[in-house]
């Protein structure tokens, strides 16, 4: 050994006392110092000075037993090794005392300097083991609860028994939530559970499963899974895992995605407007002309003409307005005041189609904004989610508002008919519509003015079940 030895022999026989003495005097390789209390009293009070490397503890101390001792040494140190001595071999008494943490059993009948020498060296490697397995565990648990990757531990029905702090923060939940939930509660999609369940038990292991989970708070994010199937020696099996989040990598991606076709629509889009307003400011210079000058019976041609030049004039003014980019005043604004505007503004056309508007308006900060487009935004999701409950029994929608790290989000939901994955894809597009009226600008339009306010919008929405649209800003730490 490196340094010397520090062992207290606890034992009220004072022959017994020199016996264990005299064997450690016959040791070869032990450097030591031995201590000795005499009662289980003063084996007490120097266990709890914690000033010795193993202890000897005698089994009968009078009324006492060396077990005590041995509860109270596992109370303040879980890996100091200690060694219990008895008169007699007692099967009982073996395995309660290694159930106590004990880390050898020793009869003082058959007690030799080797098999003690044997038995304190080999008590001392298993301390120091015990302690090096700790400091790993330690580092491994310190590694998992800073980590911002979601690590976790599952049973086969992917039901989490350990989490790391991260998915606190991320979900919504806490742990003790998460650990009493159903794994199908968190999944946005119940048949994403079962595909992982069947892919892992029948490859052992998976990487970057897509994954789409639901927080707290409804909001949908997404993630790549990767696990592996761990067998216990019971034959149970559990799920070790990592989450990978990439919500904000596949929205970015959207959103890049998004922007580059308003922009290059926006320019095919200018060119278009002013090739047809060049021959359309002819042909209302003709239709000036000509107004003077037609019969009485000619009169309504000419005026179903002239309709029709100032609907195509008024298209082009839409068009280029969808089109331009021009940066718009902004001004510390109240969201609260834009959606009671967005309200006042949807509200009459939400009664004649008997639609329901419910509101939960939790958070409201103040942020910069053109308060007037912003609204048109609202405006044009709430059309776009009345005119989806055409027809729908119990037609309603809500509007809700939360904080969330610094982002404030407003969630338009509706019971109304939803959309499939393709007509989600070309939403923002313009000039597309699923409508037989519509001109496919409004919802172009709000991406446009969204983007302007550095905000992000997405839809959730399946055939049947409604649709959800989400906008995002992001609130500076300054304002609040």
């Amino acid at each position: 050994m490196a340094s010397k030895i520090n062992i207290l022999l606890v034992e009220d026989d004072e022959d017994d006392h020199f016996i264990t003495k005299t064997l450690l005097a016959e040791t070869d390789n032990l450097d030591y110092r031995l201590d000795w209390a005499k009662s289980y009293e003063q084996g007490l009070a120097q266990i709890r000075t914690r000033s010795h490397d193993i202890y000897l503890f005698d089994y009968l101390l009078g009324k006492d037993s060396g077990l005590g001792l041995l509860k109270s040494l596992r109370g303040i140190s879980s890996d100091t090794p200690a060694i219990m001595l008895t008169g007699k071999g007692d099967n009982k008494v073996d395995q309660e005392a290694i159930l106590l943490g004990a880390s050898d059993y020793l009869e003082k009948s058959s007690l030799n300097a080797d098999t003690l020498e044997r038995s304190i060296r080999y008590a001392l490697k298993h301390a120091e083991t015990l302690q090096a397995l700790r400091k790993s565990e330690v580092k491994y648990r310190t590694v998992i609860e800073h980590s911002k990757e979601i690590i976790f531990i599952a049973n086969e029905d992917l039901n989490i028994v350990h989490i790391s702090r991260s998915a606190e923060d991320y979900l919504g939940y806490s742990r003790s939530e998460i650990y009493e939930m159903q794994s199908q509660f968190l999944f946005e999609d119940p048949l994403e559970l079962v595909k992982l369940q069947d892919e892992v038990a029948e490859l052992g292991s998976i990487e970057d499963f897509k994954l789409t989970v639901k927080s707290k708070s409804g909001e949908r994010k997404q993630g790549l899974l990767s696990a592996v199937l761990e067998p216990e020696e019971d034959g149970r099996f559990f799920i070790h895992g990592i989450f990978s989040d990439q919500t904000q990598r596949i929205r970015a991606e959207k959103a890049m995605l998004q922007s580059q076709k308003l922009q290059s629509t926006a320019r095919l889009m200018q060119v278009l407007a002013h090739e047809v307003r060049n021959p359309l400011m002819n042909i209302n210079l003709s239709l000036g002309s000509l107004s003077g000058g037609v019969s009485e019976e000619d009169a309504p041609l000419l005026e179903i003409v002239q309709r029709n030049a100032r609907r195509i004039d008024e298209l082009i003014n839409e068009v280029l307005h969808v089109a331009s980019e021009k940066e718009a005043k902004k001004e510390l604004t109240d969201l609260c005041d834009v959606i009671d505007k967005t309200l006042e503004q949807v509200n009459d056309r939400a009664m004649m189609q008997k639609v329901q508007i419910f509101t939960e308006i939790t958070d409201c900060p103040k942020l910069l904004m053109n308060a007037e487009q912003v609204s048109t935004a609202f405006v044009n999701i709430m059309v776009n989610a009345i005119e989806a409950l055409e027809g729908v029994e119990n037609p309603e929608i809500h509007l809700n508002t939360y904080s969330e790290n610094e982002r404030v989000m407003i969630k338009i939901r509706d019971n109304g008919i939803g959309m499939d994955e393709e007509l989600q894809s070309k939403l923002f597009e313009p000039f597309y519509t699923a409508k037989t009226n519509g001109v496919g600008l409004g919802l172009a339009s709000t991406l446009g003015i969204l983007k302007a306010h550095e905000a992000e919008i997405s839809v959730s929405s399946s055939p049947g079940e409604g649709s959800e649209f989400t906008v995002v800003f992001f609130v500076p730490s300054h304002v609040k």
